[in-house]
């Protein structure tokens, strides 16, 4: 009975160290999931160390710009600029990164399911969640690799609550 507990032991601690080992501090990172026949990856770029602001109903929010590459350089591509105290991330989800870099202005798109239609801007403070909706007005555009949102509005989950976000972001 004892032989048991100790093999346990042992296979429980050996996991252990091959889990920490595999979760090692990458400055790019990428996740694979295999389901079915589809590979999803995930590829966050960090290469540089850029930061910028944004504000939400006049107040202002300063984080680290990174970009994400959902299922390869061909399929959604994010931006994001997070704050760690307080708690706050601004992500656009845009269908592919040829559009994140072009030149236009876009629709706000109602989810990150129905890129077609423009890209989706989602802001979290803290424990409240705000996205763009069929009711968001102001101006959301790209030039380069610059992110401009003007008086956006967001919207939380029940649409009772609204913010404001203004910013631009070189990514």
């Amino acid at each position: 009975m004892k032989n048991i507990q100790v093999k346990k032991t042992i296979i429980t601690c050996a996991a252990a160290v091959i889990l920490l080992i595999s979760c090692g501090d990458n400055k790019k990172s990428s996740l694979d999931t295999n389901t079915s026949k589809e590979t999803t990856s995930v590829t966050e770029d960090e290469s540089e160390d850029k930061s910028a602001t944004f504000k939400v109903d006049g107040t202002e929010f300063k984080g680290r710009v990174s970009t994400q590459h959902f299922g390869g350089e061909s399929n959604n591509f994010s931006v994001l600029c997070q704050q760690n105290e307080p708690f706050a991330l601004l992500q656009a989800v845009f269908a592919n990164e040829k559009e994140a870099t072009g030149t236009a202005t876009l629709k706000p798109a109602e989810s990150f399911y129905n890129l077609s239609e423009g890209v989706s801007i989602a802001l979290t403070l803290g424990d409240e969640k705000f996205n763009t909706t069929d009711k968001s007005t102001g101006i959301i555009s790209v030039d380069g690799k610059k992110l401009i949102l003007k008086d956006l509005k967001l919207f939380n989950t029940d649409n009772k609550k609204e913010k404001v976000l203004n910013t631009t972001i070189a990514f």
